[in-house]
């Protein structure tokens, strides 16, 4: 996962928070996209659910130490010939029944360690499937961040798209106005006219792009189209940037991600699992107490009484020796080992691949600054161009060819300066999350 948690902070200062918006209000923060999609995310609500099955695994390993006390009672009835204790004689056809009750316990001393260990690495899953449960917020707040900066730039363009066009229908109201005094050509109306038909077109497409951005955030919202919904548009502010840090200066901050933490836990509970595989070999000392007593009414003496003297409390010692397993001992020991070399691999991975992440970002984010400078540059010179060449036009030492000409090259270099834009806003964010600074605009 590349841009994480990061994503929250990116419009935090600029909006307020709450909660959704109310009834009736149509503009949409990115903070409030995001934390609806938190609470309504299918995917993030089935791995709180993982998490808390995991949260009651960790609770029944705990509760594993404590002893086992179990209450029994038995009822028996018996028919034919019986013996009267008492009088020692032999009675017929005789129907005798009689009640003991019980009460018992057992704990086991000492396992290999095996249900300590077991806490241990249920603790280590359950911290794990929290990490989880963040790396998918994270995911989910790097789409919708892109699906919301990518309707904020298809606004832009629009706004730029229509101001055009009404440049242009001013230009073509005055070369109107030229050819009807015979200063300029009927041709160079046509053209003109022809160049507000292709601004139209951009104005079409521009709006297009805008309704594709806000239904790709509304696939990522799951928001039902009868609900009114805009994004709140920010003030954005593009600053120069100096990174002094270092490539491995950022991964050392960086290395508290949720995909690195989780990784780590995971490694922890392999760890355990080993521990656990290694304790089987140990015997089993087991301590067992258990108290008891017996009713038959085949003896005078009463229910309570009988109770009172036939009890027999009892205290043992169990010790279990593995001797041979069938090899599921060994064979388990050497699965948890290798399981724990791939828990430690798949750590390695992530680091990598965060290492490679803060590298990419370090070098996006420099092209991206230099390709909106060169933009802006550019946008400048056009515009100048563009004037000239306007001014050109109305004086009729241009043709319209030329007027079309300047102005779609203004507006491709003004698209492409906001483009690089927002991809240099991006890519600052993502060096100020791994750097730990809290990030505003």
């Amino acid at each position: 996962m590349k841009y994480l948690r990061f994503l929250v902070l990116f419009f935090v200062p600029m909006c307020l928070p709450s909660a959704l918006p109310a009834q009736g209000r149509n503009e949409w923060s990115l903070e409030q996209c995001i934390r609806y999609a938190w609470d309504n995310n299918i995917a993030i609500r089935q791995q709180k659910l993982t998490g808390e099955q995991t949260k009651n695994g960790l609770l029944q390993s705990k509760m594993a130490l404590l002893p086992t006390v179990g209450a029994n009672a038995s009822y028996n009835m018996s028919w034919g010939r019986s013996v009267d204790l008492q009088e020692l004689q032999v009675i017929e056809n005789k129907l005798s029944s009689s009640f003991g009750p019980g009460l018992s316990a057992s704990v086991d001393l000492f396992d290999g360690l095996q249900k300590v260990h077991t806490v241990k690495r249920n603790e280590a899953d359950y911290a794990a499937s929290q990490q989880e449960i963040e790396q998918l917020r994270n995911q989910l707040s790097l789409d919708i961040a892109r699906a919301y900066l990518q309707a904020l730039l298809s606004q832009e363009v629009l706004a730029t798209a229509e101001k055009s066009r009404e440049s242009v229908e001013q230009q073509r109201d005055r070369t109107a106005k030229f050819v009807a005094a015979g200063s300029q050509p009927h041709s160079d109306l046509l053209e003109v006219t022809a160049q507000l038909a292709a601004e139209e077109v951009q104005c079409v497409t521009a709006r297009n792009s805008v309704d594709m951005a806000y239904l790709s955030l509304r696939q990522l919202l799951d928001i039902a189209p009868d609900v009114a919904f805009a994004i709140a548009v920010p003030e954005i502010k593009v600053e120069v940037v100096r990174y002094a840090e270092s490539v491995k200066s950022l991964y050392e901050l960086a290395k508290g991600l949720p995909q690195i933490r989780a990784a780590e836990y995971k490694l922890a509970s392999a760890g355990y699992n080993v521990a656990i595989a290694n304790g089987r070999y140990w015997p089993t000392l087991a301590l067992s107490a258990s108290y008891g007593s017996y009713f038959t009414d085949t003896r005078d003496d009463g229910f309570w009484d009988q109770l009172r003297y036939n009890r027999s409390p009892s205290v043992g010692f169990s010790l279990r020796i593995p001797l041979f397993q069938n090899w599921n001992i060994v064979t388990g020991a050497k699965n948890a080992r290798l399981s724990r070399r791939i828990a430690e691999l798949e750590l390695e991975s992530r680091q990598n691949a965060l290492y490679k992440e803060i590298q990419q970002a370090t070098a996006d984010a420099t092209a991206a600054y230099n390709k909106y400078k060169a933009g802006e540059h550019n946008v400048s010179a056009m515009q100048e161009s563009f004037r000239y060449t306007e001014q050109k036009l109305d004086a009729g030492a241009v043709t319209g060819t030329d007027y079309t000409v300047a102005k779609n090259n203004l507006f491709k270099a003004q698209s492409e300066m906001l483009q690089s834009k927002y991809q240099y806003i991006f890519q600052v964010k993502i060096i100020d999350f791994y750097k730990g600074i809290p990030i505003q605009l």
